[in-house]
């Protein structure tokens, strides 16, 4: 199966292991094979994002229903999103501790325990920074939002699919926004072929990995990661093995209970995610960027990303930008994936 992790290797393998403003480079090329058509590409490396008027263009706040509580007898829980105007502001830490937070959050796990012949439904929403080279060389910036929807083969040996709903992007700040940013709009299916083989966001791989918190905090630090010092790469190992996966519950709580000894890693409380759900974030800086995870103040499910600067000297941003911003919507389990006649998606 062709996952963003996978790409990620594929295209850079020599490149330090991408933070949460670069991971859209890596989710535009998502079962993007050669023969795709080109598309403008988020810039990979260069941490920019807009400035503090950011969410002005948003105008009247929206009202949508979306799922974040754990599974009932009845259903996954809900309650309604409001998706408000207003601008970006810098963080304040808060005096809960990293340890307080996460150890709820590893309390709180619950698994939805797919069989081997079933596929783990991820749906989420994602806004990030994305750049175009036109004529002369010259390069255009705007905030590129989707709504996605990915079926992943619980044992990694069936084909999965990929749903992109493109939305309105959004200006930004200091720029108009590119006649290109307009083309990718609509619906768009993806084929996620398995290429014989099982890849590492698979449900069965990841059940191998540490339940313990000592052996998942050794493993973090292992992991792949460039030119990064180790708690950044650990830190970043975080987001990836939560990002559009199902971590099975005993690795989910090893994994929230090793994050929170990583150095660095603070609270901020009532911020936003990418569905305007007010949450605590857990993060840490980096490259003058605050990179958060999300979780539900009563809950504490996981409920999307964010990264905002909060230095400008080193991220070469304004501070109050939001680098990146995301929602994890619905996590569910299917008992097939829809079949896609995608003949760009191939293997090798």
């Amino acid at each position: 199966m062709t996952d963003e992790i996978d790409l990620v290797a594929r295209e850079r393998p020599d490149v330090a292991p991408y933070s949460l403003a670069a991971k859209a480079a890596v989710r535009r090329r998502l079962a993007d094979p050669a023969g795709r058509p080109a598309r403008p590409r988020p810039r990979p490396y260069l941490l920019l994002a807009g400035g503090t008027a950011l969410l002005t263009a948003v105008g009247a706040a929206a009202v949508t229903t979306v799922l974040t509580g754990p599974e009932t007898l009845t259903g996954p829980q809900t309650r309604p999103a409001t998706v408000s105007a207003g601008v970006v502001r810098l963080p304040e830490v808060s005096a809960m501790s990293a340890e307080e937070v996460l150890g709820r959050a590893a309390r709180a796990v619950t698994d939805l325990s797919p069989r081997d012949d079933q596929f783990v439904k991820v749906s989420s929403q994602t806004m990030y920074e994305a750049s175009v080279v036109g004529e002369g060389d010259k390069e255009s910036r705007y905030l590129y939002r989707t709504k996605r929807t990915i079926w992943l083969s619980a044992d990694g040996t069936r084909d999965g699919a990929l749903k992109i709903d493109y939305l309105e992007p959004r200006a930004y700040p200091g720029w108009p926004i590119p006649p290109e940013a307009y083309k990718e709009k609509g619906t768009e299916w993806m084929r996620l072929p398995t290429c014989d083989s099982v890849r590492d966001t698979a449900y069965i791989t990841l059940k191998k990995l540490p339940d313990d918190p000592e052996k998942m905090r050794a493993y973090l630090y292992d992991r792949s990661r460039g030119d990064n010092p180790p708690d950044t790469g650990a830190w970043t190992a975080v987001g990836d093995l939560l990002r559009e996966t199902y971590v099975p519950a005993p690795q989910r709580a090893a994994l929230f209970k090793a994050a929170a000894t990583i150095p660095g890693v603070t609270v901020t409380e009532n911020i936003e995610d990418a569905a305007g759900r007010s949450g605590i974030g857990v993060g840490r800086v980096s490259g003058g960027v605050r990179e958060e995870i999300i979780f539900d103040p009563s809950t504490y499910e996981l409920l999307g990303e964010r990264g905002i600067v909060v230095d400008e000297k080193a991220a070469e941003a304004p501070a109050g930008s939001l680098v990146a911003s995301t929602a994890q919507l619905e996590v569910t389990v299917d008992d097939t994936a829809p079949e896609v006649d995608d003949p760009h998606s191939v293997c090798g």
